[in-house]
């Protein structure tokens, strides 16, 4: 299995100047593999069911436009430029030949609408399975970690949570309280689990953090510990 020794991993690339490198851009992610750093990214499917690089289910706070990914085709997103920059929704495809295997990947699977969708997972997969670097998936879905126990159980995986009641307006109510109390670990036995930063230091029911994890991530293999805590 491929090593590495980083800890540092930038947050939808090393982003900061919106007119030059934002977020979940190919310039991000260009710059993060020259500073050495690994790379946390965000999938979901276009209209067209192509794999896209994008964090929020809205267009609004990034392209300035309303709709969701969902709503357009891949050529028609290309339409849309990110913050201020010239810079467009890449492919996942596109980034994976980027960084070629330079530095270690996060790669974080949206559940639009908190809705699993096991095309995404079989599809990035098979962009995933010839990808010669070191990766491992993460996402809030429990469905998405339980599909890569059962059909890729020696890809690293990890649990997203927070506290849901404060951060979602809207959902279930059951849904949040087994997110947030994570007894779906017990089936999904997650290698890591990652906090929302903004309330480090307070989960909830921690006895359930600390013992309904694999415990089988080496730092070697994923650039940190099995316990983090992560800004979504």
């Amino acid at each position: 299995m491929l090593t590495y020794k980083t800890k540092l991993f930038a947050h939808r690339g090393l982003h900061g100047d919106p007119a030059q490198a934002p977020e979940n851009s190919l310039e991000a992610f260009r710059r993060a593999v020259e500073a050495g750093y690994g790379i946390e990214l965000d999938i979901q499917f276009s209209r067209d069911r192509q794999i896209v690089v994008f964090h929020d289910d809205s267009l609004e706070r990034v392209c300035g436009v309303c709709g969701r990914v969902s709503d357009y085709t891949w050529e028609e997103l290309q339409q849309f430029t990110l913050r201020t920059s010239q810079e467009r929704i890449p492919l996942f495809s596109q980034v994976l030949d980027l960084v070629d295997g330079q530095v270690p990947l996060i790669v974080e699977f949206k559940t639009p609408g908190n809705r699993f969708n096991r095309q995404l997972c079989e599809d990035a997969v098979a962009l995933l399975d010839p990808y010669n670097g070191p990766y491992c998936i993460e996402s809030f879905h429990p469905e998405v970690l339980y599909w890569f126990r059962r059909n890729r159980p020696l890809v690293r995986r990890g649990q997203l949570c927070t506290k849901f009641f404060r951060t979602h307006a809207r959902g279930l109510r059951w849904q949040f309280f087994l997110l947030e109390t994570q007894l779906s670990n017990l089936v999904t036995k997650p290698d890591f689990i990652a906090y929302d930063a903004r309330f480090r230091g307070r989960p909830v029911l921690p006895f359930l953090a600390a013992f309904l994890y694999t415990g089988r991530l080496d730092p070697a293999q994923c650039g940190g510990h099995s316990g983090s805590s992560e800004r979504f």
